[in-house]
């Protein structure tokens, strides 16, 4: 067992994090955390009372990764207005972030966390997120203020849509019988830039 001098709570989190990727939220415990950051089975409990409030902290961390990848993207467009290949390229990101930190994903958009008033902060980075995909359609067409946030709502709504279809199709893979909406559904991806690109379009028109 290791003195630890640094940022514990930090450690902490990205040790949660670490877990989750590999082993899901549900199999995540305060214990399992000190094994993993080697420290005391007590020394969590000085910074999280409750394994939903690491994961908190994992969900927060995960909304500022996503914002930050869409807001990369949004800076290397030299143009205030967007094209429609900038605008693509954040709606991938949205997908990519969802398939790569799948787990991290389904603590953010779960229901191991179903009341994030309880937690400001992660509050605060998920609506901050949202500006983000705002600020992508206020640059790509100039909408109303209403309009902008019922646009808003659509995008995400479809593009959280197609990460939950995409869990499905992958969890059936291996299933010699297919269902109509999987086998339509990986016929959509096997031409997803078209198949993106013109349900994007279809929604903001």
């Amino acid at each position: 067992m290791k003195y630890h001098h640094g940022n514990l709570r930090v450690e902490l989190v990205k040790c949660a994090e670490n877990l989750c990727k590999k082993h899901g939220y549900e199999k995540l415990s305060l214990r399992a955390i000190a094994k993993e950051a080697n420290v005391s089975q007590t020394a969590p409990y000085r910074h999280f009372k409750t394994k939903n409030d690491l994961l908190a902290e994992v969900a927060k961390s995960g909304f500022n990764e996503l914002k930050s990848g869409i807001d990369d993207i949004l800076r290397e467009s030299d143009n205030k207005k967007l094209s429609q290949s900038t605008l693509m390229k954040c709606m991938f990101h949205y997908m990519h972030f969802a398939s790569s930190q799948k787990n991290i994903y389904d603590i953010m958009f779960g229901t191991v966390l179903s009341d994030f008033a309880l937690y400001p902060e992660l509050s605060n980075a998920a609506d901050q997120t949202f500006t983000s995909l705002n600020e992508i359609l206020r640059r790509y067409k100039n909408y109303d203020e209403s309009e902008l946030r019922s646009k808003s709502i659509k995008i995400w709504a479809f593009l959280h849509g197609m990460v939950g279809l995409n869990q499905i199709e992958q969890s059936r893979s291996k299933q010699i019988k297919q269902t109509r909406a999987v086998s339509n559904l990986r016929e959509a991806k096997s031409n997803l830039d078209i198949f993106l690109t013109e349900s994007i379009n279809s929604l903001l028109n």
